[in-house]
């Protein structure tokens, strides 16, 4: 049953809930305070699942620009000069593409958002890493709340949402594209429809400000809630001219999502919860260092499931040849007459030695040479994931270090012949192969991240790493260096992108003895 904890972050709380499947296994909430975060921790101590981060904060910014269309490192090294522009202070930042610019120099319009507030979110996330839980993300409401209107026919659209912990929130939608977001805390005293009606008028005087809602321009407004409150709603709305409304019960939303839930008033955040589960946005506020533990799950994942499909391989590989030899009556008739001659023979040097060798079938060599031919199958089938869970546990005392790419190969070297054989599927049993020593060789393409400008603290972290994977038994050479060090080496044009990543391959050989 596939598993999920799902977090929805606020001011002033965490709510987090473990899913089985569509069910919810148990859920708590933790205050923003010393004892919420410790019982947070203690919540975690049996979690293995992969995490899902969702924040609704007040302090969440959206900017729009115009920039150049660059492409490659020469867009990465743009766009971190307006976050460090815009948003310094916080990690949690990101650049989204609305749509590019169709005359002129063809330009990219962009909107860059942030959470701005980090010591709301920091502590959570230190929590999470510190019991090495898999986070996948971390995501506002906003963000998610696109997958809801992506097929809405409006090109001017205010999505309307109440989240019981954090507020009402306003998003407004250009053509199906995000532009702004805003979160008003709600008392708990105010009427739903009362505060809908008296923040709707707001928004409206806000988008006009910043000039996104054309003059002229309708504006369609949807506002989900519980079909009470959505009754109560009617007929208190601001009439104004160009305002039109409709309105999305949350059961029929959860219906239409196939989401499992009831709600008892017009708190909608399951529905953004489900929804971010389901539908991920390719984006959102995490780095790589937060969700270092993600990746490694989902490589023990990947190791589980190649395991699985070559165990299964080698079951239908072992069944087709079965059913070829029974389609082939002649060489099942050769064999059967080999069987008896060989039993028959068997007997006899039974009988010879007056019983030495009582209850033996075979002769010593043709025991040796069985047991010898087992041995070079077992060797030439080695477990994906005894090759590499060393690697993997190695890689996880790195976390500087991000897989790109690995691949492996094993080959049969033998001391009788000057040729390596590759193993694809059929072993060659002969008289040189009975001396060969099996080489496993691996391939490692990654990169370095974090050290900015520092490359000799680069190289020496790279340098541990070397040596740890030396420990576990394997020949470590380096094929790309991330830095060429060397006296005809420069770097001078190559300082601002590798303040990001620095690329680099190793090869592992490992030899076992026949």
């Amino acid at each position: 049953m596939d598993h999920r904890l799902l977090l929805f972050l606020s001011a002033n709380r965490l709510h987090a809930q473990l899913m089985e499947g569509d069910r919810i296994a148990s859920q708590q909430e933790f205050d923003n305070s010393h004892e919420g975060r410790q019982g947070f921790a203690a919540f975690l101590q049996p979690v293995k699942s992969p995490a899902y981060l969702l924040a609704d904060l007040i302090e969440e910014d959206f900017r729009q620009e115009t920039i150049p269309h660059l492409s490659g490192r020469s867009q990465s090294a743009l766009l971190q000069r307006k976050f460090d522009q815009y948003y310094r202070g916080t990690p949690f930042h990101l650049a989204t593409l609305l749509q590019r610019q169709k005359t002129g120099r063809r330009d990219d319009e962009m909107l860059f958002s942030a959470l701005t507030n980090p010591a709301l979110i920091t502590p959570w996330v230190d929590i999470m890493q510190a019991h090495k839980i898999p986070l996948a993300g971390i995501y506002s409401v906003p963000q998610v709340s696109a997958s809801l209107v992506k097929d809405h026919a409006s090109d001017h659209l205010l999505l309307i949402s109440w989240e019981k912990s954090a507020g009402l929130r306003q998003s407004y939608f250009n053509k199906r594209s995000l532009q702004v977001s805003r979160l008003t805390p709600v008392h708990a005293a105010s009427p739903f429809h009362e505060t809908v009606a008296k923040e709707l008028g707001r928004t409206c005087q806000y988008l006009k400000s910043l000039s996104l809602l054309p003059d002229g321009q309708n504006l369609d407004v949807c506002i989900m809630g519980h079909g009470d409150d959505i009754a109560g709603l009617q007929g208190n709305l601001p009439q104004e001219a160009g305002m039109r409304y409709e309105f999305a019960s949350l059961d029929e939303v959860a219906m239409r999502l196939k989401i499992n839930c009831r709600f008892a008033d017009s708190d909608a955040s399951q529905i953004f919860m489900r929804e971010l589960v389901a539908k991920p946005p390719k984006t959102h506020y995490a780095k790589a260092a937060h969700t270092h533990h993600f990746g490694l799950w989902r490589l023990r994942n990947a190791l589980n499931r190649l395991s699985g499909a070559v165990l299964v391989g080698s079951l239908l590989w072992g069944a087709a040849n079965v059913m070829l030899n029974n389609g082939n009556a002649t060489a099942v008739d050769s064999l059967n007459i080999q069987t008896q001659r060989a039993l028959l023979e068997t007997r006899q040097i039974t009988q010879e030695v007056n019983g030495a060798f009582h209850g033996a079938r075979a002769s010593a060599g043709d025991m040796k040479a069985g047991v010898t031919i087992m041995r070079k199958l077992d060797r030439y089938a080695p477990n994906p994931q005894a090759i590499l869970k060393p690697i993997s546990a190695v890689l996880d005392h790195f976390p500087q270090i991000n897989l790109d790419n690995i691949d492996w190969r094993i080959n049969a070297t033998g001391s009788d012949t000057n040729d390596a054989a590759a193993v694809t599927g059929q072993i060659p049993v002969t008289e040189n192969t009975a001396t060969a020593n099996t080489a496993t060789t691996i391939t490692l393409r990654a990169n370095l991240h974090g050290f900015a400008s520092d490359y000799r603290a680069a190289l020496a972290y790279l340098d541990r790493f070397q040596r740890e994977l030396s420990a576990t038994g394997y020949r470590v050479t380096i094929v790309d260096k991330p830095l060429d060090i060397g006296s005809g080496g420069s770097i001078a044009g190559r300082r601002e992108t590798q303040e990001k990543t620095l690329d680099f391959s190793l090869r592992l050989v490992r030899e076992t003895p026949a």
